[in-house]
Formats: structure tokens, C-alpha cells, sequence
């Protein structure tokens, strides 16, 4: 089977690499060779390799400076997707694209995890260019079993630029850090993110995707609900007692809009994830199992206590 990975540098890209099947032989592709500005030096390539998948994990995702970059950013997550998704259908291979909670504003009023199905109503360009791509890939595939959507939610891993690797490293240069509490969703770790996309690569019956299903779109995140702070808290804590850190720096909570930003954050963005735990038989880990697993793949990987710097 040939896959061709997208953003293969990334968090997503890096954990699916390291965790491919055997029988998978791999076309890993960054900005220096499937550059999503040359949609048709991109095409060619696809057309060379004729993949029996291709997995979209590439993607603009600073949602600030997504704002004043409109044009790039609809590139990027909405134009490239969509050419990549009508290629890979003509060629008869499939197509996986990795979306966001942040299709959704997080303003429900009953606080209850978002369904597949419910209401897409982003909160800035990112958010946008995201709901674009996923209308296009399911007029795409309206009538064809080729393509998936998975969202998912606060990826984290310990390659890339994330959260908790920002996190890791203001502990070297602050003395306090101010992380926002009053924002409610879910952590997910790059490695089980990958363990569901190869999951359901591998699904035998892969028409089962579809059954329940006609919008093609499926959710994965960590199991529980928290919150930034918390999350903050978990790792300056377990980085500590596993020697990965040494400060004694301090995590504040604050509120949202105390937090300076180009663009609303969701409040309440967790992703119900019934649909996939049925379909897969597999009902994932704990968001704090998920996050010491990271961490601990960091400290083994390093030769002393600040070996992730090089990593962002």
C-alpha cells in the first residue's frame, strides 16, 4: 500500500511515520517538495506516485496570523485540499484530511460534545478555510467512498509547534506563566491521532465508514474534558517528577480575554467521538495518560533536561 503524507514533518506527519504498518511504504512530503502555493507542480507529483491514500495532515493553523493572511491561508487549507481530493478520485486512490473543532464557535448554550452533524460556524479565517475544505471534499465524494474527514481537537505531540512544547519551553525563560482556564475541550495526543488513522486505512469492511455516516465525517480527540491551565499544570507537574524540567516556574489562570488575540477562541469545542469508538471497537485513552506519554517520549529521546528546544 502507498501512502502519501502531507505536513510529514509535523505532529500528525512525524507520529504516522513512526508508526506506519508494515506493509506501507510511505511518500513523505514537506514544503520543500509538495510546496501547496504550486497546486500543480503538486498535481504531478501525485500523478508520479499514484498513491493508494494520500493523508492531508499539512495545513495554515496560526490562527492569529491567519487573520492577515487571507489569501495564503485559503490556499493552503481549502484550495490545495480540494485539488488533491478531485485528483486522487480520478486516479481511484483515497483521501483522509485531517479538520478542526474550530469549524464550530463554542457557544452552545447546553454544553454537550459536537456531533458530527451539528452546525458549522467558525470564528476566524482558520476556522473558515477548514469548513470550506470539508464542503468541498464531501461535494467531492458526495457519491464515491473515497474520502474521509477526521477532526479532531488541540493536537500535541512532541515534534512541531504545539502547546505543550511552548509550554516546556517557558519554563526555561519565565518565572510565571499565564495560561487561560475558561476555555473547555480536549487534548489530542499526535500518537493516537495516528493509531486511528492507520485504523482506519486498515478497516477491512471500509464501506462500514459510510453507513451511518453520510457526511464522511468522523471524530477523534483524548478521552475527558479540561482546559489550558489544567493542561499546563499537568505538564509542568509530570515534567517535573520525570526530570524533563527544573524550574519552579509559575502557572497563573487567567480568562479569555485576557488574553491578547487577533481572533475569538471556541469556549467550548469537545468532539463526540461515539461514531469512531463504534466503528473502530476502540475506545482510546485518557487526555493525562495521552500527555505522559508525550512527555516521557521527549525525556527518553534526549540527551539533557532541554532537548526539546530543538524540537519547535
Amino acid at each position: 500500500m502507498k501512502v502519501l503524507i502531507t505536513g510529514s514533518q509535523g505532529q500528525l506527519g512525524s507520529a504516522l511515520i513512526k508508526s506506519k504498518p508494515s506493509n506501507t511504504k510511505i511518500y513523505s512530503m514537506d514544503r520543500n517538495n509538495f510546496d501547496f502555493l504550486d497546486i500543480t507542480s503538486c498535481l504531478k507529483t501525485i500523478n508520479l506516485i499514484n498513491p493508494d491514500w494520500i493523508i492531508n495532515c499539512a495545513a495554515f493553523t496560526n490562527v492569529d496570523m491567519a487573520e492577515s493572511n487571507k489569501e495564503t491561508v485559503m490556499k493552503v487549507n481549502y484550495e490545495a485540499p480540494k485539488a488533491f481530493a478531485l485528483e486522487i478520485k480520478k486516479l481511484g486512490g483515497k483521501f483522509l484530511q485531517i479538520s478542526t473543532d474550530y469549524v464550530f464557535n463554542g457557544q452552545k448554550k447546553i454544553k454537550t460534545p459536537y456531533s458530527t452533524t451539528e452546525k458549522r460556524i467558525p470564528l476566524g479565517i482558520y476556522g473558515l478555510s477548514k469548513v470550506y475544505a470539508e464542503e468541498a471534499i464531501e461535494e467531492i465524494f458526495k457519491n464515491s467512498p473515497q474520502g474521509i474527514i477526521l477532526r479532531t481537537s488541540w493536537l500535541m505531540g512532541p515534534v512541531g509547534r504545539n502547546f505543550l512544547l511552548t509550554i516546556l519551553n517557558l519554563h526555561s525563560t519565565n518565572k510565571e506563566i499565564k495560561v487561560v482556564q475558561d476555555q473547555i475541550g480536549s487534548p489530542t495526543s499526535s500518537f493516537s491521532l495516528a493509531e486511528i488513522c492507520w485504523r482506519l486505512i486498515k478497516l477491512k469492511n471500509f464501506n462500514l465508514i459510510f453507513n451511518k455516516n453520510k457526511n464522511k465525517i468522523l471524530h477523534w480527540r483524548d478521552n475527558g474534558e479540561t482546559n489550558w491551565y489544567e493542561i499546563a499544570l499537568m505538564i509542568s507537574n509530570y515534567s517535573k517528577e520525570i526530570g524533563l524540567i527544573k524550574s519552579n516556574t509559575k502557572i497563573i489562570p487567567i480568562k479569555t480575554y485576557e488574553y491578547p488575540s487577533l481572533v475569538k477562541r471556541p469556549l467550548y469545542s469537545v468532539l463526540n467521538c461515539d461514531l469512531t469508538k463504534n466503528l473502530l471497537s476502540y475506545e482510546g485513552k485518557d487526555w493525562k495518560v495521552c500527555l505522559r506519554e508525550i512527555l516521557k517520549d521527549i525525556k527518553l529521546d534526549g540527551n539533557d533536561s532541554y532537548s526539546y528546544k530543538s524540537r519547535v
